[in-house]
């Protein structure tokens, strides 16, 4: 099996195309990144870590439906969320319509009235050191 059963929702860094296609070890089609949403859910700081997690939460929280991605994929996926994170199923809307994915959840509880993460804050304040990092790592399983 190359694909696999579900999309992939991303509401964190890997929202950014260059850290994607970095965790990845190759392009990703700009047909396979395309905007989603899922309710339920806010994006909030992981505690102790610039990075975000979600929390369960009567609103929406924005992020990519990543589309076409194999077995290697989630392997190396897998790979750069490490034990912090764990998979699960979701919820997401897209213009095309709503659906389920995967997407990582937070494998400790954090608390609901955590502080908001935002990508926009993320980029600005954060992203040419993650950048950096990144590509100092090798995610290949």
């Amino acid at each position: 099996m190359t694909e696999i059963d579900l999309a992939l929702f991303v509401y964190g860094t890997l929202r950014d195309r260059e850290i994607l296609e970095g965790v990845l070890g190759r392009a990703v089609p700009p047909a396979d990144r395309v905007d989603a949403r899922a309710y339920g859910w806010r994006t909030v700081y992981y505690p102790d870590r610039l990075y975000p997690a979600l929390v369960p939460a009567n609103q929406w929280t924005l992020g990519l439906k990543i589309a076409g991605l194999g077995q290697r994929d989630m392997a190396r996926l897998d790979a750069f969320e490490g034990d912090e994170y764990r998979r699960g199923r979701i919820e997401i809307e897209t213009q095309g319509g709503t659906g389920t994915a995967q997407t990582y959840f937070p494998t400790k509880t954090i608390n609901t009235d955590a502080p908001r993460w935002s990508f926009e804050t993320w980029t600005a304040l954060h992203r040419p050191q993650a950048i950096a990092q990144y590509r100092s790592d090798d995610f290949a399983s």
